[in-house]
């Protein structure tokens, strides 16, 4: 339960959960560039609407809604804040100081769909993609920050499991944390501090000493076994890569970078319909993901 609140994911028998997490990390990359890049409605809803569809086909688009949701009030302060101060020619409303423009109302949907965008990517890293799979991936970016990275991360679910173990060891010697005073109530929990603080102690020892005893960083790391992508994954990551490249050269062009506040509202024609969908070709593969056994 507690290291759920650190690490959700979510271990489901789908096409996307079993692939190996380098095309799906790939993948996740490439959308969070599409955020970044593209400023255009049609171009942002359209990727939004890609991601979710990966998301529901590794059956955890209730848990990216479930994200999305506490993005909405993140949403309405950055609708409200780019609406206020910033400006336009077509005056929708105005009430005092305040002007709503058109452009400024089209700029913040952008600005929100962005955020939106960039979330669901993240959902989709957070609940289809193991931990332990995506540290051993960037362990070759170096292991000793990728390992003082993994046991910083565990830290806290760690500490909370003991605290948590601590506290039903005590309620069952009749100790009361609930009843009480709130001074009362803080002072039965001072109690768990110093147990805790040990725990933590001995734990760092050990952990110190097992790495000592394995040679931790005295030698060449070796690997007792190193999982392989197959050649379908590979080819999934090339194809993930192109459409980052296509989507640089779609906005160097002009497509999909459309400046609101400068009173474009986007000149959509067939070539952005062709640009999406040259994205979507190279998107698509994530589809492809390895069938169950």
């Amino acid at each position: 339960m507690v290291d759920c609140m650190i690490f959700p994911y979510k271990d489901v028998d789908s096409r996307i959960h079993r692939l190996d997490a380098r095309p799906k990390l790939v993948f996740v990359v490439s959308v969070f560039v599409f955020s970044i890049v593209f400023s255009d409605i049609l171009y942002l809803f359209a990727v939004l609407m890609f991601t979710l569809l990966v998301a529901y086909t590794a059956r955890i688009l209730r848990s990216a809604l479930s994200i999305l949701k506490y993005g909405i009030y993140v949403a309405i302060f950055v609708m409200i804040f780019n609406i206020v101060i910033s400006s336009g020619s077509k005056v929708l409303i105005s009430f005092g100081p305040v002007t709503i423009t058109f452009e400024s109302t089209l700029f913040a949907t952008s600005m929100c769909l962005r955020l939106f965008l960039a979330m669901t990517a993240f959902s989709i890293l957070a609940y289809a993609v193991h931990p332990d799979e995506l540290l051993r991936v960037l362990s070759r970016l170096g292991h000793k920050t990728t390992t003082s990275l993994a046991l910083s991360l565990r830290t806290y679910p760690t500490i909370a499991a003991d605290a948590s173990n601590i506290i039903d060891s005590m309620k069952s010697r009749g100790v009361e944390f609930e009843k009480g005073s709130f001074i009362k109530k803080i002072k039965s929990r001072t109690a768990v501090v110093m147990p805790l603080i040990m725990n933590s102690l001995e734990r760092s020892i050990s952990i110190s000493e097992a790495m000592e005893a394995r040679g931790f960083g005295t030698t060449k790391r070796t690997y007792y076994g190193r999982k392989s992508t197959t050649k379908i994954e590979k080819l999934m990551m090339i194809s993930f890569s192109i459409s980052v490249v296509l989507g640089l050269i779609l906005f160097m062009l002009g497509y999909g970078n459309t400046d609101y506040l400068a009173g474009s509202i986007g000149d959509y024609s067939y070539h952005n319909i062709i640009g999406v969908l040259v994205l979507f070709i190279f998107l698509s593969p994530i589809f492809l993901g390895k069938k169950g056994g």
